[in-house]
């Protein structure tokens, strides 16, 4: 790498520092000093950790450090450049005072040709199946605040933690990405060095006794800023804090990242896609929830296994599309979409089985059977593997209501909704809690829970009938009447046997509830 400063450049690899463009000499010691120093802006730089560096743990004495320190500082202000500044922070050490800024060998400071914009091969199309790739960088902070010296990394490590996780997205390990501790963040270099389409940074400011935490994620491509988010705490709850930025990562390597990659993607024509791409796409389509659009994603979806048959995400996609034409009714042959769903479900468990997403569909599979108390093993795994994911936290919570669990639907209906606000699956996550409200005969909450599930952009037309029932329990025969038209608005070929199929509960109270408000409501 290549480290800018006021008017000079280090060289790490060809050991050489220029100043205008003219080499500066510099001994051996004093070079590597200066390289200890500039490599670690953000803090001090001990004694100890000098003589462990500079002259490998042998013993010398303070006055030889001392000399080291004159010989760079003389030499940094032995040109016409301005001087950059070493800070002597008394007992303790050294700090280079001085904004850096890093550079790849083949950036345009390099002057080669290969550098120039034109010549830059853009990430997404370099390999065939190439998948998102994100650096999470150490964050900085504002101000010395050294009771929090170790926020800076822990957070950022915690989060490569949790993204790696997902499997899908390629994270950079923390040796590589932590080596732009303190330094001004260009992009553009993030993207050269460390070959990523994301990055991700973070402040850490304390003012009194409240600390407040800024992350962003930014695409290095195109340095648009794609998510930020802003908390602030009491530092006695800095740990909750911490969880809670671990716990939105998720959610937005889920939802952020899959829609900002699509996005890019939508009009590039298909024969030009890898799989990733179509991926991507396949996923945008399928989250739309109509029949049309589980349609084509089953087409990019088929396209990305086609061209990547080790793709793990495309094979529980594809699950996705043949589970929702059995559950929606979208394909006449129900027994066929339920097995191809299993099917691939079990291929991409097969290919990655800790992915919290593949684990989640292998538990949805259950659902078409009407077998709750088997899918919970499933979401069990999948919340096991990735502790903050969403969708197997919804999927507990389906689960637990159709057994009977339903404190603790209550509780996964939350959390679901806590972590993922804007979800896709937020009308399941509401409905949810309809259901625990209908099973404790609490229909007043039942009905308010119902009518916010049917409200919920993405909600289907199933949604709109339990709300409908849920006014009915409520003893609310106008909005009942009223969701009963907007379901069968929605989808005027819903029947009972379609209601069945979605409500598989092993309670007989519940079941003898809703049938007697579809009967009331005159489904049949």
């Amino acid at each position: 790498m290549i480290y800018l400063f006021e008017d000079f450049t280090l060289d790490d690899t060809r050991r050489e520092l220029s100043a205008g463009g003219q080499p500066v000499h510099a001994q051996p010691q004093v070079f590597d000093l200066l390289l200890l120093l500039v490599s670690n802006t953000d803090r001090v730089i001990s004694r100890d950790e000098i003589i462990e560096k500079i002259w490998n743990g042998r013993i010398v004495s303070d006055e030889a450090i001392s000399t080291r320190i004159r010989d760079l500082r003389r030499i940094l202000s032995s040109t016409d450049a301005n001087e950059p500044q070493i800070r002597t922070v008394r007992g303790r050490g050294f700090r280079f005072d001085t904004q850096v800024v890093i550079r790849h060998a083949a950036s345009p400071t390099c002057h080669n040709e290969n550098s120039d914009p034109s010549h830059t091969e853009n990430l997404s199309q370099q390999t065939p199946g190439s998948r998102p790739s994100i650096a999470v960088l150490p964050f900085q902070r504002n101000g010395e605040q050294e009771g929090f010296a170790a926020i800076e990394e822990a957070i950022p490590r915690e989060l490569i933690a949790t993204l790696a996780s997902l499997r899908w997205i390629k994270v950079v390990s923390h040796g590589s990405s932590f080596q732009f501790r303190g330094t001004h963040i260009d992009l553009s270099d993030i993207r050269r060095i460390l070959q990523v389409h994301y990055c991700m940074t973070g402040i850490v400011e304390v003012s009194g006794r409240t600390i407040t935490i800024d992350t962003e994620i930014s695409d290095t491509r195109t340095a648009e800023v794609i998510w930020a988010f802003r908390r602030s705490a009491d530092i006695d709850d800095v740990q909750k804090l911490r969880a809670e930025i671990s716990a939105n990562i998720v959610m937005v390597a889920e939802l952020e990242i899959p829609q900002h990659e699509a996005s890019r993607l939508e009009f590039l024509s298909s024969e030009n896609l890898d799989a990733w791409s179509a991926m991507h796409l396949g996923f945008r389509h399928m989250s739309r929830f109509n029949s049309r659009d589980n349609e084509i994603a089953g087409q990019f979806l088929t396209r990305a296994i086609k061209l990547d048959p080790s793709l793990a995400r495309g094979h529980s996609g594809l699950a996705f599309v043949h589970f929702q034409n059995a559950f929606m009714r979208y394909s006449e042959d129900r027994t066929f979409e339920a097995e191809s769903a299993q099917q691939n479900a079990e291929r991409s468990l097969a290919l990655q089985p800790r992915d919290p997403f593949g684990n989640f569909m292998m538990g949805r599979i259950h659902w078409l059977s009407g077998d709750a108390e088997g899918s919970k093993q499933w979401f069990r795994q999948s919340t096991e593997s990735s502790p903050n994911y969403t969708w197997g936290h919804y999927g507990s919570s389906w689960a637990n209501v159709f057994t009977e669990q339903f404190d603790q639907a209550l509780v996964d209906a939350d959390s679901a909704i806590d972590l993922s606000p804007i979800d896709p699956f937020r009308p399941g996550m509401t409905g949810n809690k309809m259901w625990v409200y209908i099973s404790k005969e609490n229909f007043e909450d039942a009905a308010k829970w119902g009518e916010i599930a049917a409200r919920t952009p993405w909600s289907h037309a199933g949604m709109a009938m339990f709300a409908a029932m849920a006014h009915w329990l409520n003893d609310d025969m106008e909005l009942a009447s009223a969701w009963k038209a907007e379901a069968l608005r929605r989808n005027p070929g819903l029947t009972p046997d379609h209601w069945s199929s979605m409500v598989p509960s092993q309670s007989d109270r519940f079941r003898e509830l809703v049938t007697a408000a579809t009967k009331a409501l005159d489904f049949y």
